[in-house]
């Protein structure tokens, strides 16, 4: 339901969990300036607010909420950006004074999202500064992993847009230039103009939800469209680009491949038993054929994104070895391309696609999650379908999608010497 103008509600009645799940997400359209700053706001907003000063204090509520865990994330699906506040407690049905719990869980959800502790229209300088540190540690650690540094450097020549080649936690050189003042700007920005979807699954009543949300500042906005999906340019010749480091002692190939679905489009449930049998499985021609049989990679896998329109592939290789599995890499998908599958391998990709779907259906943060696609995408696809739509999946069907992967771009991460 819209409460009002950009504010939505979804509430998910179940017994099915035996915790109640509260989550809230902010959602604006991906742009530069802004994604260090809204990174930099989950740290601060996970440590403090007004009612509760540290993070102590706010440890001690989480507790008094027989134990609720609370968190804060950032995320972002193709060209859009999401600040996420999470708050999972034991299902109230299960503990006395029901409503209690659930009027004390709200108010400190509300708290944590829409009373930070500020001064002067700015952040608390000391949880300011500590919060800020911790971020721009955790970019720099970003570079210590090598197959997220090398991704990250597949993105730089992929994207042509700069905000498409950030981490969804910015970056440090702008991190490091955010004031408490700036991000409290950010912030009164984030919470008054982006579109708000909340979600609650449990065993609750939607009218009492409604009841206890109604408290919080919810107020209406000027509805934007956002647009999630990412339309890639198709490039006529392939970039390629390497670098050498020191620290490492095996090469990392990646790749990307462009295929660009539309956003409703069927084939989406092609695509995913594609990926599936060119390297998003143990069943796939990447792993038994280049890895196994070929023993030309440590590790392989590929993967594909609707929202950004690319297939990729990462595989870790001898520094001798990165020509000859780059080969190998191409000549599977050739094999895919020319009808080389065998029928009983995609069957049994089909069928474990299936259970891995289902087995989702049990986890509260897959429905959280399900759900806030839906909001984003406008998508409804039940159970049913989804599962009709992989079982209806072809041979043939898989090898006129894949005759649409187009490679574009290369990066190699070589040890040095």
């Amino acid at each position: 339901m819209q409460l009002s103008d950009g504010v939505n509600l979804v509430v998910i009645p179940t017994t099915q969990f035996k915790t109640l799940n509260i989550s809230v997400d902010f959602t604006a359209q991906l742009a530069t300036q802004n994604i260090s700053e809204r990174a930099l706001l989950s740290y601060v907003q996970s440590a403090s607010a007004k009612a509760y000063p540290n993070q102590q204090d706010v440890a001690q509520k989480l507790i008094d909420l027989y134990g609720a865990r609370y968190q804060t994330d950032v995320m972002r699906f193709g060209q859009t950006h999401h600040v996420r506040f999470d708050l999972q407690l034991p299902a109230p049905s299960y503990i006395g004074e029901q409503t209690q719990l659930l009027a004390s869980a709200f108010d400190f959800l509300g708290e944590m999202i829409f009373s930070p502790k500020v001064s002067e229209n700015q952040f608390d300088q000391q949880i300011f500064a500590k919060e800020q540190q911790s971020l721009c540690n955790e970019l720099a650690s970003l570079r210590d992993d090598k197959r997220r540094y090398a991704m990250s450097q597949l993105k730089e020549i992929t994207f042509a847009e700069e905000e498409m080649t950030l981490s969804s936690l910015g970056r440090a050189t702008d991190v490091s230039q955010v004031t408490a003042a700036s991000l409290y700007e950010a912030w009164h920005k984030m919470v008054m103009t982006d579109t708000i979807s909340i979600i609650v699954l449990g065993d609750i009543q939607a009218s009492h939800i409604l009841e206890l949300v109604s408290q919080w500042p919810l107020v209406s906005r000027k509805p934007k469209v956002v647009k999630p999906f990412y339309q890639p340019h198709l490039r006529e010749s392939v970039i390629s680009k390497s670098e050498g480091q020191s620290d490492i002692n095996q090469s990392i190939l990646t790749l990307a491949y462009h295929l660009n679905i539309p956003a409703n489009d069927s084939r989406r449930f092609t695509a995913l038993i594609l990926n599936a049998l060119f390297g998003g499985s143990p069943l796939s021609k990447l792993f038994t054929n280049v890895r196994e049989q070929q023993s030309l990679a440590y590790s392989i896998f590929s993967s594909w994104q609707q929202d950004t329109g690319y297939l990729t592939v990462l595989a870790g290789v001898d520094k001798a070895q990165v020509q000859s599995a780059d080969e190998m890499i191409q000549q599977q998908l050739q094999d895919i391309q020319a009808g080389n599958i065998d029928l009983d391998v995609l069957e049994a990709i089909k069928a474990s696609t299936i259970n891995d779907y289902l087995s989702q259906q049990d986890s509260p943060a897959h429905q959280l999650e399900k759900n806030f696609a839906r909001l984003l995408t406008g998508r409804q696809t039940t159970a049913e379908q989804w599962i009709n739509y992989v079982q209806n999946v072809t041979p043939q069907m898989v090898q006129q999608l894949s005759q649409e992967v187009i490679l574009q771009n290369r990066f190699v991460l070589l040890p040095e010497g």
